[in-house]
């Protein structure tokens, strides 16, 4: 089986808008099955090699004339630098015919895709699209009965350029004619079935098929039959045997690895391959050769340069990595810094990639990042773009590079945090934890009880106000709510009582109120606060007001307690008055020290008469006194 490697070019074939062709290095049309290499091309440029699976593949070679897919690669020249990237993601699927859908505008001309397909063995295929004569046998020639796995096809539909990718397919050059009709009859056209109907593919403004067809032949005639007329391959003169990249023509026509430090960078008609430039090398079967770290090979591959300031490179590079806040000049021979106020990431390639700080923040970390407040991170995208971050739990912002990194494993933060808490014993030194009573290698050991060990100025510094420390601490800690503090303190306290706390500071209550040291009150009515605003206290008038009022009171009471009394006493007497008015007094023939209307007063003879009653409450009889 030879091995072919192709390229496809833009080009119209006859009269058909079919456009898939192959090209060389030279802008020379190959036809298949030509053996040759090259790139592939489309309508003036490439197609990007990402995101192009096996089958997809498969049907850019069948497409091209080829059997099928046998390998492929990308790799740039300097004529490739002139085309454009016209196509990214194709995707063709499909059994019977290719359904190809594809974007439009892709990227890196590097990334552009060369194939590798196997030639054909024969015109058409049993098992697909093939051509019969007469007597219905499989032929070689270039005309014939269109047949699909042994069944016609329909051409109700068919037109130039469906005509054209079958012939292709075929793995014949493209079509010359075709037409629609039965002109062979068959001993068995009562059994011999229409296995395809409608077909066409849709090709206008698309420059990859999207064919469609009918499998259901029901109703169909072989009144309808297509016949194709294709054009046979130009077969080329023979030529000199060629390698693949990365190797070399050895005895007998067969192909060898290049050897070390040695490399192929294009497919090889040589018997040898291309010695690497001084300070570089290569692997075994090598289609370019590395440079050390720290340099970069030359445009024309030639030499290994030294990388410029503010950058590094890993072996094997082609360009230096700059350093954040600058980016790469588009020679490579340079890293330039970013405008006033702005900052990149490492490896940023044009000035594009240089971003503007945020308002009210500036740049930090050489100009790798921008300030954040407190408990954010700058963070950059994959797309280049930074912005402020909420550090996550579990993580802190490290004050140098302004970013969120992850506390080590055995210290927790909380949202929003600038520091990792250590378990009890352990010290943060705004890396890790460190055990302060057992090593003191670690510079915020030297701390005492009210200072901090500060990164940027690499000495302990007492705490500013309204924060508080302990021994051998990265970081000062804000006083809670309501409490304060002095400068260097080792505790927060609460306000004192006659003054009230706002935003870590002790006002004084103003007048009329009383306060406990966070917050300040009104004082209760007829009271007033105290001279130092610490309590409540009753008022000189309420106390005037009081000895008065309470006399007042107390009469009142009296009153009421007599006349209850006297109410009660009445009440009595009445209940012992009977119906007929008598009021009676057992065994007595006169009432001595009453009265006939008033108890308390004498009663006069003239107003008394003594009867003999019975006495309702003794039961007995005797003489009583009746009141007149």
């Amino acid at each position: 089986m030879i091995v072919l490697f192709l390229v496809l070019a833009s080009f119209v074939q006859g009269s058909t808008s079919y456009n898939f062709n192959l090209i060389d290095a030279h802008s020379h049309t190959i036809y298949a099955p030509s053996a040759d290499w090259g790139l592939l091309v489309v309508d003036g440029g490439t197609i990007n090699k990402d995101d192009i699976g096996l089958t997809t593949r498969h049907w850019l070679c069948r497409m091209l004339g080829y059997q099928n897919y046998f390998s492929s690669t990308t790799f740039s020249n300097e004529w490739m630098q002139s085309l454009p990237v016209r196509y990214k993601s194709v995707r063709c699927e499909g059994d019977v015919l290719p359904q190809c859908q594809y974007q439009n505008n892709g990227t890196d001309y590097g990334n552009a895709l060369w194939l590798w397909c196997n030639s054909r063995t024969q015109f058409g295929d049993s098992d697909s699209f093939y051509l019969v004569d007469k007597n219905k046998e499989h032929t070689q020639k270039a005309h014939g009965l269109l047949m699909y796995n042994e069944g016609t096809v329909n051409g109700k539909n068919f037109d130039d350029t469906t005509a054209d990718l079958v012939c292709r397919i075929m793995g014949y050059e493209g079509v010359l004619s075709w037409s629609i009709g039965k002109k062979y009859t068959f001993q068995d056209d009562d059994i011999l079935s229409v296995n395809l109907k409608n077909l066409k593919c849709l090709t206008n403004n698309r420059e990859f098929p999207l064919c469609q067809y009918g499998t259901n032949a029901a109703g169909s005639s072989h009144d309808e039959d297509i016949w194709l007329w294709c054009e046979m391959p130009t077969l080329p003169t023979p030529k000199t045997f060629i390698c693949p990249p990365g190797q070399m023509v050895a005895v007998n026509d067969t192909c060898l690895e290049c050897p070390p430090n040695t490399f192929s960078l294009e497919p090889n008609e040589n018997t040898a391959c291309t010695a690497c430039p001084k300070s570089s090398t290569s692997a075994p079967g090598a289609t370019s050769c590395s440079c050390p770290e720290n340099t970069y090979m030359s445009a024309k591959g030639d030499a290994c340069l030294d990388c410029p300031n503010h950058s590094t490179s890993m072996k094997g590079s082609k360009f230096c990595t700059c350093d954040g806040g600058r980016y790469l000049y588009s020679d490579h021979s340079s890293c330039v810094a970013c405008g006033t106020g702005k900052v990149s990431r490492e490896g940023s390639m044009k000035p594009g990639d240089c971003v503007k700080c945020p308002l009210k923040s500036e740049v930090i970390a050489n100009g790798k990042a921008c300030s954040c407040e407190k408990g954010y991170g700058w963070e950059w995208t994959s797309d280049k773009i930074g912005s402020c971050k909420a550090c996550p739990p579990n993580f802190y912002k490290d004050k140098q590079q302004g970013v969120c990194l992850a506390c080590p494993q055995e210290a927790t933060s909380l949202h929003l945090s600038e520091h990792c808490q250590c378990p009890n014993g352990l010290s943060w030194d705004g890396k890790s934890c460190v055990d302060c009573t057992t090593s003191s290698k670690s510079s915020v050991c030297g701390c005492t009880a009210g200072t901090f060990w500060s990164v940027e100025a690499s000495q302990c510094q007492p705490c500013p106000e309204n924060h508080f420390s302990g021994n051998s601490s990265s970081f000062c800690e804000k006083c809670p709510l309501s409490t304060v503090s002095k400068s260097q303190s080792t505790e927060c306290t609460s306000c004192p009582s006659g003054s009230s706390w706002e935003n870590y500071t002790c006002k004084e209550c103003p007048e009329g109120r009383v306060g406990n040291g966070a917050t300040c009150s009104a004082c209760p009515e007829n009271t007033v606060p105290s001279k130092d605003k610490t309590i409540c206290q009753r008022s000189v008038a309420s106390m005037n007001v009081l000895p008065v009022t309470s006399i007042v009171l107390c009469t009142v009471v009296f009153v009421a307690v007599i006349g209850i009394i006297f109410f009660t006493w009445r009440e009595r007497q009445a209940r012992q008055t009977n119906n007929h008015g008598l009021s009676y007094q057992a065994n007595s023939s006169k009432v001595e020290g009453k009265s006939c209307m008033c108890p308390a007063c004498p009663c006069s003879q003239e107003h008394q008469t003594v009867v003999t009653v019975e006495n309702p409450a003794a039961k007995k009889v005797g003489t009583y006194t009746k009141f007149n």
